[in-house]
């Protein structure tokens, strides 16, 4: 680390037992740090730090991958709850049919929420705040049903990540430093869903600003008792696998949506860089932050991210390309080119993940997929790339807050701490080998159509054993196959597929830039698989 970094303009004194906790936790990024330093000049076709960032250009999308067919049906059957159903448990779209048909209504739906909410969240801590016109939302709901004027998501129940605005709810991003904050106004996202007819549930925990405390932050995992239930979309994902709501928001720097979800047994994709809006929604790193659909399934992954994709003015990162029905989930994949990483992004996980991995890919290839192994050699590096950019942009974010650097829990203040002393240097060179990294994955897709990895290295780990080894932790053993996809900004959706010593096993779904459609298409095909 150096002095210089100007985001604390030298005005602020950091304390020397934050800068030294700061130092012990990126010490074992060293030899990591020096790989990147070591790069005297990788880029001889770019100009400057961002001329190879391709996930910001509104290059024409790619909705449909060679060899694949398009979806054939655009209702996909869901069977609406019976009355013996707990409601709770039913999935966004059995709900909307079960509307449809009059099998049961919103309110019916939402209080059934609330009392699962009420009987066990108190174990869970998956919610933070309950928006206490929740009923009332869902009574206009049942009325807009009766009326025949539902929207697309009438009377569907939402959890909402506690780092993105709700107009006159809490929204505190898990800090004492917006302890009371009321937003006037709703982030794009969570307006998007309110005209869609969903109804705002509750906001679910997180950990400080989306990038605290990396060992845990009180929610108890449904899917793998006693375990982690990851970070930093936690309370979102362990909300879902107990049933308190069916869908929910999410975001992902560096696997956010997907590492609990992962743990949780649950789904989720993180949507191409600027598919979904992030207006509303408190920053960790412009360049590598994503917002997306969290549920129990693929295809209610599909329904949530049809209503919030598209432009807008408030984010100039929101891409402008027409959204196309991304709740036309179902279709052939036969003919799809799935290509299977080798080296090391490969390594490191454990018998059962890897057994989980075999055993969807055969089913990829049952349906008539065709599986290649193809190199990502920059996959080591994507990791230390994403790393650098994203503990340098939290600093910026919150060069505003570097005097209060001691309220921000321990973890997050260390990283703040290292982001506002890393060099200028590094993190232009950081911007600037985000390069080779797309280099390689665009290597690999022109041979294949999407890549399938194992999701985390590793099921649910214990939180008493686990953290043992700094940030270094979140790149090797956490988010090792997620990061280099934050790096380039290509959709990438996580599915359980099996099990690891009885806890959730996943695998990961990557797309080219703007094929989120057909990473939903291959999600659910393995879903129903599976």
């Amino acid at each position: 680390m150096v002095d210089n970094w100007p985001v604390t303009g030298g005005a602020t004194e950091i304390p020397e037992g934050v800068l030294a906790a700061a130092a012990a936790g990126q010490a074992t990024l060293r030899d990591k740090l020096e790989a990147l330093r070591s790069l005297s000049e990788p880029f001889p076709e770019t100009v400057g730090p961002a001329a190879g960032d391709r996930w910001i250009s509104d290059a024409e999308p790619q909705v449909v991958a060679s060899g694949a067919t398009p979806a054939a049906d655009a209702s996909q059957g869901e069977a609406p709850g019976r009355a013996g159903d707990d409601l709770a448990d039913l999935s966004a779209a059995a709900l909307l049919e079960g509307y449809r048909t009059g099998a049961f209504d919103p309110m019916e739906v939402v209080d059934a929420c609330l009392a699962r909410i009420d009987g066990t969240d108190g174990a869970i801590g998956a919610v933070v705040t309950l928006d206490p016109t929740a009923r009332r939302q869902a009574a206009r709901s049942t009325e807009r049903w009766h009326e025949g004027d539902a929207g697309p998501l009438e009377g569907v129940p939402v959890g909402v990540k506690d780092i993105i605005d709700t107009r006159g709810l809490a929204t505190e991003a898990g800090s004492t430093l917006f302890a009371g904050n009321v937003p006037a106004a709703d982030a794009t996202v969570v307006a998007r869903l309110r005209d869609a007819g969903a109804v705002i549930l509750a906001k679910t925990t997180t950990p400080e600003f989306a990038f605290g405390d990396e060992s845990g932050d009180g929610v108890a995992n449904p899917g793998a008792p006693g375990r982690w239930a990851g970070g930093s979309s936690s309370g979102s994902a362990a909300g879902l696998a107990a049933g308190l709501f069916p869908v929910a928001l999410g975001s992902d720097t560096g696997g956010s949506i997907r590492v609990p979800s992962s743990y949780c047994g649950v789904s989720g994709i993180k949507p191409t860089f600027g598919r979904v809006p992030r207006d509303g929604v408190f920053g960790v790193s412009w360049t590598l932050d994503h917002v997306g659909p969290m549920a129990r399934t693929v295809k209610d992954l599909g329904l949530v991210l049809g209503v919030i994709a598209g432009g807008c003015d408030a984010d100039p990162y929101a891409s402008g390309w027409p959204v196309p029905d991304y709740g036309r989930t179902a279709g052939s994949i036969r003919g799809t080119r799935v290509g299977v990483v080798d080296g090391w992004l490969a390594e490191g996980s454990t018998p059962g993940v890897d057994a989980a991995l075999a055993d969807a890919l055969s089913q990829l290839e049952e349906l008539g997929c065709t599986v290649e192994p193809v190199p990502f050699g920059s996959a080591e590096l994507a990791g230390i790339v994403a790393w650098v950019i994203t503990v340098v942009e939290f600093a910026a974010h919150h060069a505003g807050n570097m005097d209060r650097i001691g309220e921000f829990t321990p973890s997050a203040a260390c990283r703040l701490a290292a982001g506002a002393r890393t060099s200028a240097s590094d993190y232009l060179k950081a911007l600037r080998a985000r390069a080779l990294v797309q280099q390689d994955l665009d290597a690999a897709f022109e041979k294949v159509d999407v890549l399938v990895t194992a999701a985390t290295p590793t099921s649910a780990p214990d939180p008493a054993t686990f953290f043992d080894d700094g940030d270094r932790l979140w790149l090797d053993k956490v988010a090792r196959t997620f990061l280099p996809f934050n790096v380039t900004g290509q959709p990438a959706l996580v599915l359980p597929v099996g099990l690891d010593e009885d806890r959730p096993a996943a695998v990961q779904v990557v797309a080219p830039p703007h094929a989120d459609a057909l990473c939903l298409r291959i999600g659910t095909a393995l879903q129903g698989a599976c």
